[in-house]
């Protein structure tokens, strides 16, 4: 079934449309600013989607520019991460692997490292004690992999929450070395083929840059525009296939992949099967830490992470992931919504700092129209 026969009108999903419109204003307005070139967003409720909307231009390097359209392709940035876990929560239910399994028993060149005692659940829910960040792209150490299991640890693992990319690149390799596979591989033939999300991949072939969102002003290649290319200097040093960023999406697929998470039932009507069960569904949409550390579930920010974009009125259930990039993907169980909008903020000169609080306010103007 395609996507837009599960669509309804937003006053039948109790929805205000004419509240909803503010969401319009503030996108044109982030045009205007030129916070961005291009935008795209999609609102679901009740498991049917309710606006699906583009603005600005999706190749404004074009003459004429070429305008953005509600399939346009973004650059994720570290909306990869809840695909990471995914991957992860599958292996779970395989029984490959389990959460308190430590870094040092999966990789054997991770012995005697500061990482080694790491586990997996310390990984996928940023409490490693690793740091949150550190230009990998200039390392000088045999291999990036090496450079990150002999980083020294800023805290005892499970102590603190620190948003980490270099656990999530850790964690994609040890699911590349468990399953003898590349993560690419694993992407596609365990989430995307099995929900029909025909649009994202990493590394995105020729015949879609067209439909690609550019991105600039990454430090590792100053001056140039990025069309196709990860944006995240270490996510490119790695050939754009990183278990924190790299993959390319859409709007439309997106919404695949988070009913499949949110609402798996109204997935099911896609003809899709479920790629994870309701208990480990439990861990990616429900808080896997102490709330005095912070909130992550397995591959997405709760409640009360900071991180979290949910504005002020959304449920403290809502979670959500965002991307460097101007990317975010935010689910309300509680009030069974879902939204979805990407932008590349990273374009312009002043990297669309203003989409920080666009996203707030966005889900703060989607919550006030609703209607029941």
């Amino acid at each position: 079934m395609n996507l837009e026969q599960i669509r309804a009108k937003p006053a039948a999903l109790g929805i205000d449309p004419q509240k909803l419109q503010r969401i319009d204003t503030l996108l044109h307005k982030g045009i205007q600013n030129r916070w961005f070139p291009a935008a795209t967003y999609l609102i679901i409720r009740h498991g049917m989607i309710a606006a699906h909307r583009a603005f600005g231009y999706a190749r404004p390097d074009r003459n004429p520019p070429q305008p953005a359209k509600p399939d346009t392709l973004f650059d994720m940035a570290s909306l990869t991460k809840p695909f990471t876990a995914t991957l992860l929560l599958q292996s779970l239910e395989q029984g490959t692997l389990h959460l308190n399994q430590r870094v040092g028993d999966l990789l054997p060149e991770a012995s005697n490292t500061p990482v080694a005692p790491c586990t997996l659940k310390q990984l996928a829910t940023h409490t490693s004690g690793l740091p949150a960040w550190k230009p990998l792209y200039k390392t000088r150490a045999p291999s990036i992999l090496h450079d990150i299991l002999h980083t020294p640890l800023d805290a005892e693992p499970g102590t603190r929450y620190t948003y980490s990319d270099l656990g999530y690149i850790l964690l994609g390799r040890i699911l590349e070395h468990v399953h003898n596979t590349t993560l690419h591989h694993l992407l596609l033939q365990r989430i995307c083929k099995p929900l029909g999300m025909k649009h994202t991949t990493f590394q995105p072939p020729p015949e879609l840059h067209n439909n690609t969102a550019p991105t600039a002003n990454c430090p590792m290649r100053p001056g140039q525009t990025l069309v196709a290319q990860v944006h995240d200097a270490n996510a490119h040093a790695l050939n754009g296939i990183a278990g924190h960023a790299g993959i390319f999406s859409n709007a439309p697929d997106l919404a695949r992949f988070a009913l499949a998470i949110h609402r798996p039932a109204i997935a099911a009507h896609l003809h899709t099967p479920p790629i994870l069960g309701p208990l480990a569904r439990k861990l990616a949409t429900e808080n896997q830490i102490p709330a005095h550390i912070g909130g992550h579930s397995i591959g997405w920010f709760t409640h009360p992470n900071p991180m979290l974009p949910r504005g002020d009125l959304l449920s403290e259930r809502t979670f959500g992931h965002t991307g460097f990039t101007g990317t975010l993907l935010l689910c309300d169980p509680h009030n069974d919504l879902t939204l979805i909008l990407l932008t590349n903020r990273v374009y312009y000169p002043g990297d669309g700092t203003p989409v920080l609080t666009l996203r707030r306010l966005c889900a703060n103007i989607l919550a006030g129209a609703l209607t029941d």
